[in-house]
């Protein structure tokens, strides 16, 4: 009787919440877990295959790719494809579908939820993309993350799906006895380089590790003299090209994908692995890869008339850096707008903006800048102190800055941090109205 309750007023709340005009992804699982704690226990354990997809960058577009092919398939599944990535939205996602009749669910699930989240769901199947410093009042280092996430995960029976370059992600091989591995060979793609370099040390011995090839950042073929290596992946890139979308071969397949950007490589290459260990043959996952475009803000292009504009999520160093090259890309003349909150969402920390390599503006051609958010005079600041000799407007409301890159001629580049994305995205959507959109990813 409890679970009934907690399931028809989680649904009821959610038909409120949309006609009030907002999303309510969380809202439904807020109300049922304080109706019944329980809830998110008794409805996962109907479903025969959990996919959990987790990671500081690519978790939402390898989650969505794996959604998007299995329903290209005829497979209904669970999937909180709004990105509602936590306990509530998790818990979302089940309500809002009648678990008996669905034996798969995809879910997203945020690094720092993981150890929560596993008291209450033991997924079939965990895929980790990679670990970057991120939102360090939340999670802390690296180092702290990853062996709290390995204790959780721990003696459950889950079978790991583990980015053999990212040494961080290796390090999760303890957790587990079923460990499948996925990577690229050395120069599949010859990817940008960066300034910002995460601990290279092993997490074994901790001496520093000897690298082979390096893709970007921490991320390549490297071994140690006390053991610790990059592992042989089962899923392999051999090589793929971005003109303007990914082609790549995995293993004996080649796929042509409609998502840009080099390092959406690595999550096509995650997802792919993920649909092969669900039973899917290669036909059956190029017909959800060469379908798959999004609408999500994560690397999404807009056009109308002669006016064009992408936005990109880039909520740390990393993600700021890919975001920035993609805008170095670009050899028209450009207006940018960066976004920068500090709500809870974001982590309140928002020191990482100095480790991003905002000097790459230096020698693009720009017209304006615009910085807004809740700390936009940080971000103008950041950006005096990286010289960049560009013309600078400060206007702390998203919606109106967001809107003011439509007075000027040159392609606009969004790139909105985690609650800024949902308002500057909205904006976008409202600025080219009436015009053709496609979405790159």
């Amino acid at each position: 009787m409890r679970q009934w309750t907690a399931t028809h007023l989680a649904k009821l709340a959610r038909k409120i919440s949309i006609a009030a005009g907002k999303k309510g992804t969380d809202l439904p699982g807020q109300i049922a877990r304080k109706v019944d704690q329980n809830i998110l226990r008794k409805l996962a354990s109907q479903v025969d295959d959990i996919v959990f997809i987790s990671g500081t960058n690519g978790k939402t577009t390898t989650s969505n790719l794996i959604g998007h092919t299995l329903k290209a398939n005829n497979i209904e599944i669970i999937h909180n494809n709004e990105g509602a990535n936590m306990a509530a939205g998790i818990t979302s996602a089940f309500i809002m579908k009648n678990v008996k009749d669905i034996k798969v669910a995809v879910i997203e699930i945020d690094e720092g939820s993981i150890p929560k989240v596993l008291k209450e769901v033991t997924p079939s199947m965990m895929v980790f993309t990679n670990f970057f410093r991120d939102q360090m009042d939340r999670f802390g280092e690296i180092d702290i993350m990853v062996n709290n996430i390995a204790k959780s995960i721990s003696n459950k029976g889950i079978k790991l799906i583990l980015n053999a370059d990212d040494p961080f992600v290796s390090r999760l091989k303890i957790a587990s006895d079923t460990i499948v591995y996925y990577g690229m060979k050395a120069h599949a793609h010859e990817f940008e380089q960066s300034t910002m370099n995460e601990s290279k040390y092993c997490p074994n011995c901790g001496r520093l590790l000897t690298y082979d090839y390096t893709h970007y950042n921490q991320l390549g073929h490297y071994h140690c003299e006390c053991g610790f290596k990059r592992e042989t992946p089962k899923y392999e890139v051999s090589q793929f090209e971005v003109q303007p979308f990914i082609d790549m071969d995995v293993n004996d397949a080649h796929f042509e994908m409609k998502i840009a950007g080099d390092f959406n490589a690595f999550n096509a290459l995650a997802a792919y692995s993920v649909l092969k260990e669900l039973g899917l043959n290669n036909d059956a996952i190029r017909k959800g890869f060469k379908t798959y475009t999004s609408n999500n803000g994560r690397m999404q292009y807009f056009k109308r008339g002669q006016k064009e504009a992408m936005i990109n999520l880039a909520k740390n160093p990393a993600g700021m850096n890919v975001s920035l090259s993609v805008g170095d890309q670009l050899k028209e003349k450009k207006v940018y707008v960066i976004s920068l909150n500090d709500n809870a969402a974001d982590g309140r920390d928002t020191s990482w903006i100095y480790d991003a390599d905002f000097e790459k503006l230096r020698n693009q051609n720009i017209e304006k800048i615009i910085v807004t958010g809740t700390r936009a005079e940080e971000l103008q600041l950041r950006l005096k102190l990286a010289e960049v000799d560009v013309p600078i407007i400060l206007e702390k409301d998203i919606y109106k800055a967001t809107a003011l890159t439509m007075n000027y001629a040159g392609f606009t580049v969004a790139i909105p941090n985690y609650t800024s994305l949902s308002p500057m995205l909205e904006q976008l959507n409202r600025s080219f109205a009436g015009g053709r959109q496609i979405c790159t990813n």
